[in-house]
């Protein structure tokens, strides 16, 4: 334990591989990439409630994916909510990557905790949402309990890796989406139908934003490593 809270970028880079592994593992990998899934559903979500519309419901599914289903005027406000999602989830990756390097861990499971609270109350409503939603509030709130630095960390950093990663994968899976299936591209298409864009373009200004706020997390916030002489 002494050596990993002395090696943090080693903790940082295991932590990073552990990821990429576990969350290609059916069931158990699918749960923790749910952590992506509860953002970007939260994105529409305050998307709505800042622009004074109303949020129906939010599901969250053991598939990762995720809907969220809300009321607003004016074609304006739907294309913002619409596009809220995908952004949302690369800055809260930087987000948390920024509080990693900073070495605010702690605050990274409070504010994931009190996103999936919010949700939670607010208007998640399908049973496997809710025992997602639960779970992960009690895995959070035992880990603060705990309180155990290298713990904490490496929790820390499997969220924000998670995050990161699916972020830029999902805006991928969206592209393809919207080129092969512009009526199946979620986001790309509920846009599509407010601004008369098309499915395509919305999914390339999606992936060029994640790609762009990606490269910024990995040249500022991405430890370097040390090689010892």
């Amino acid at each position: 334990m002494d050596w990993l809270a002395s090696n943090p970028q080693v903790v940082f880079y295991i932590v990073l591989l552990t990821a990429l592994l576990l969350t290609r593992i059916p069931i158990l990998g699918k749960y923790f990439r749910g952590v992506n899934t509860l953002v970007h559903e939260a994105g529409h979500a305050f998307a709505t409630l800042a622009l004074s519309g109303e949020v129906i419901s939010v599901n969250l599914f053991a598939d990762t994916s995720g809907t969220t289903v809300t009321k607003a005027k004016g074609k304006f406000s739907q294309a913002l909510i619409a596009l809220a999602g995908y952004p949302s989830s690369a800055l809260t990756a930087w987000l948390c990557l920024f509080l990693l390097h900073k070495g605010y861990h702690l605050y990274i499971l409070f504010i994931l905790t009190c996103i999936a609270l919010i949700i939670m109350i607010i208007s998640l409503r399908n049973l496997y949402g809710l025992f997602w939603a639960g779970t992960f509030v009690i895995l959070n709130l035992l880990l603060i309990y705990i309180n155990n630095g290298t713990i904490i960390y490496a929790f820390a950093a499997f969220y924000s890796v998670i995050i990161f990663t699916d972020a830029i994968i999902s805006s991928f899976v969206l592209l393809i989406l919207s080129v092969k299936q512009p009526k199946k591209a979620g986001d790309a298409t509920n846009l599509h139908k407010t601004t008369k864009i098309p499915a395509a373009v919305w999914a390339v200004v999606m992936l060029a934003f994640t790609l762009f706020i990606a490269w910024i997390s990995v040249t500022k916030y991405f430890p370097p490593i040390k090689f010892p002489i």
